[in-house]
Formats: structure tokens, C-alpha cells, sequence
């Protein structure tokens, strides 16, 4: 059996197989600052002075409300869950196009080119 001890925070327990047997935290200092961890995709967990854990959960995160139905060099065109066909074309200043010719050009494929 190994242990591991990390002063003043926790003292871990493995066994022969290296699975982790037994897991005590033992803070020195109850005033000791807060440790927090955790991914902030999926929450915050945080180990509080007297050594007890506090988890938020995040927000979920919002879906799209379109399905692709094709893409473009510089847009799409999608269908939304209101019933819609959503267009969008973005062309970069400096990528020095004609900006009226690309967007028409492209519009029109996109427009042609998909089964509504």
C-alpha cells in the first residue's frame, strides 16, 4: 500500500493494483484560502475551509436552431426549427473581393443548388 500525502490538504491511500483506496482531507488551517477546481465547461467544484466540497454545475450550453443544409466558400444557407431558411454570407475585407459580385455569385449557388 502507497500513500501520498499532500500537507495540510489531503492524504491519499493506492493499493497493490494502484486504485486509490482511500481519500481523507485533512486541511492545517481552517482559514486557508479557497482551492478551486474543475472544468468550467461542465461546473465549478471547490474544496471549502472545512474540507467539505461544493459543486455549481454550468449553464447548458445553447444548440444551434439550424440544420446545415449547404455550405459555401463564405456562407450557408440552413433550415431553422421555426420553419425558416436562414442565408448567411461573411467575406472579409481583406481578402479583396468585389464584395457585391461574391456575395451575389454565391447566393445564388447556395440557392440553386439545395433541395427546399
Amino acid at each position: 500500500m502507497e500513500t501520498l500525502s499532500i500537507n495540510g490538504v489531503a492524504v491519499v491511500c493506492r493499493d497493490e493494483n494502484n486504485r486509490v483506496s482511500n481519500i481523507q482531507f485533512l486541511p492545517d488551517d481552517e482559514f486557508a484560502q479557497v482551492l478551486e477546481q474543475g472544468s468550467l465547461t461542465h461546473g465549478q467544484m471547490q474544496m471549502l475551509r472545512n474540507a467539505t466540497f461544493d459543486y455549481v454545475p454550468s449553464k447548458p450550453r445553447i444548440r444551434a436552431n439550424s440544420t446545415l443544409l449547404r455550405k459555401a466558400a463564405h456562407g450557408r444557407i440552413s433550415a431553422t426549427r421555426d420553419e425558416a431558411y436562414q442565408l448567411t454570407l461573411k467575406i472579409y475585407k481583406r481578402e479583396g473581393l468585389d464584395v457585391k459580385e461574391t456575395m451575389l455569385r454565391e447566393a445564388l449557388e447556395l440557392i440553386n443548388n439545395v433541395k427546399l
